[in-house]
């Protein structure tokens, strides 16, 4: 084979026939540390992973590599600064997702506005028929009907704006903080723009979904959840680390908001000994709002297509750094269109 195609996390089982189409060898070598995925890239052409650390020395040691393709949406594991100095082209699958995340952002709300899940562990406890639903009247204050309701999305992106017309099919309304979108988004999205600590004390729902940066890190901490209002849900399909995990759990300890409803969590594992787990009013749904049968197939195609197009003397069609071109070109001597 005249490439090698290494994966260095296990997901979604890839076919490796799609691999040799473009005379490549395809290996998965499942990596935990630096020093892990340094020897299992060493004779790598290309990279597939996803939430590893690939930081300054480990991409000054790929010595073979054109392309890190990440498999997932989040790429903050990814140095671009560095892969880009070292001519390496860094893709990603892109918005393949956006649709299931906007939908599983509305599942959410939906689950926790009507307490679908309380509701349900009650009847499996066999409370259906106990003293007139007792145990049900005293969980279902308060609850409110959508219509009426504010949502407050924190970035308003390629998602949250789909999540914005599905709110207001059940007739919410709908604000907005995202520092970086110029004020025509909003207005023809149909969002208000508000500065954060309005959404935050105006909303009835707050919806992160936004990527991760160094700029909104931690952006939400006890402070800000404080400011949210004791009936209000805090919902996040996008990144954990944009909430301080912490200041969330001592918010719902003291009562400062109405509860959650989480698609991630920090370090990406929940143990059944995790403090979020000891609330009833806490949904969390395991890093799954991305999938669907369309999406599942999507991010295979758009993986495919980056590694062959690359490999072949192309460009990806999703990619983080396009700046990388020229330094490309400079180490790998390529006449590209």
């Amino acid at each position: 084979m005249a490439w090698k195609v290494v994966r260095t996390i296990p997901g979604t089982p890839l076919d490796e026939k799609e691999f040799r189409k473009i005379g490549a060898e395809y290996v998965e070598i499942p990596c935990a540390t630096e020093e892990e995925i340094i020897a299992a890239t060493q004779d790598a052409d290309a990279i597939l992973t996803y939430l590893l650390p690939y930081t300054r020395r480990v991409i000054s040691n790929l010595k073979k590599v054109r392309l890190i393709h990440n498999t997932g949406t989040g790429y903050d594991g990814i140095d671009l600064k560095a892969a880009t100095d070292y001519g390496i082209i860094i893709s990603f699958p892109g918005d393949y997702c956006k649709q299931e995340v906007a939908e599983h952002t509305m599942a959410l709300i939906l689950a926790c506005a009507r307490k679908i899940l309380r509701s349900d562990r009650l009847v499996r406890q066999g409370k259906w028929l106990s003293n007139a639903k007792t145990e049900f009247r005293k969980m279902w204050p308060p609850m409110f009907q959508l219509k009426g309701q504010t949502l407050g999305i924190i970035g308003l992106g390629r998602i949250g704006q789909l999540v914005v017309p599905k709110a207001k099919g059940f007739e919410m309304k709908v604000i907005a903080y995202d520092p970086y979108l110029p004020a025509n988004i909003f207005e023809e999205v149909g969002a208000q723009s508000v500065d954060l600590d309005r959404l935050l004390s105006e909303s009835d729902f707050v919806s992160v979904n936004s990527a991760l940066t160094s700029e909104n890190r931690s952006l939400v901490g006890l402070e800000e959840f404080e400011k949210m209002k004791p009936t209000a849900y805090f919902i996040n399909t996008a990144r954990a680390d944009i909430a301080d995990e912490q200041a969330l759990v001592t918010a719902l300890e003291r009562g400062y908001i109405a509860g959650a409803g989480l698609d991630v969590v920090k370090d990406e594992y929940v143990p059944p000994d995790h403090p979020l787990l000891k609330f009833d009013n806490v949904i969390v749904t395991a890093h799954s709002a991305y999938y669907s049968e369309q999406s599942t197939y999507e991010i295979k195609r758009r993986l495919y297509e980056a590694v062959a197009s690359v490999l072949g003397g192309g460009w990806p069609e999703w990619w983080l750094n396009p700046e990388v071109k020229e330094k490309y070109l400079e180490k790998w001597g390529l006449k590209k269109s």
